[in-house]
């Protein structure tokens, strides 16, 4: 047996770029799992692009870590407020109803597309 076709415990999974770059975030806040941890940092070992990226995304969190927190103005913070308080009372319903001026009504399709069904028939069988 050449250990191609074997698998084991023991051997690390590996990750591709899309795979690794989408853990950037849970690496940055030490969130991973230890396996999934050293499975990102031996990706990132091995592959030029992708630690490149780890490095631009590492240095962009830390500017935005250093940079001072503002306070909302209490009337923003209010409205905020408001409307998830409404969101929550209303929940799936009232962002359907907030859409619903936007949509297309079904009740309108049916009847066109039925029409243009009718119409094609006629038109295939004279």
């Amino acid at each position: 047996m050449n250990g191609l076709g074997r698998r084991g415990t023991d051997v690390e999974p590996r990750l591709d770029h899309l795979q690794t770059k989408a853990l950037f975030l849970a690496l940055v806040d030490e969130a991973l799992p230890a396996p999934q941890e050293q499975a990102v940092r031996s990706h990132l070992d091995g592959c030029e692009e992708c630690r490149q990226g780890w490095d631009r995304y590492a240095r962009t969190v830390e500017r935005v870590r250093t940079v001072e927190r503002e306070k909302a103005p209490p009337a923003l913070a209010s409205l905020i407020a408001g409307r998830v308080r409404r969101q929550r009372r209303f929940g799936l319903r009232g962002l359907h109803l907030a859409h619903a001026h936007h949509r297309f009504p079904v009740e309108v399709l049916i009847p066109l597309l039925l029409a243009a069904a009718v119409a094609a028939f006629l038109l295939m069988s004279s």
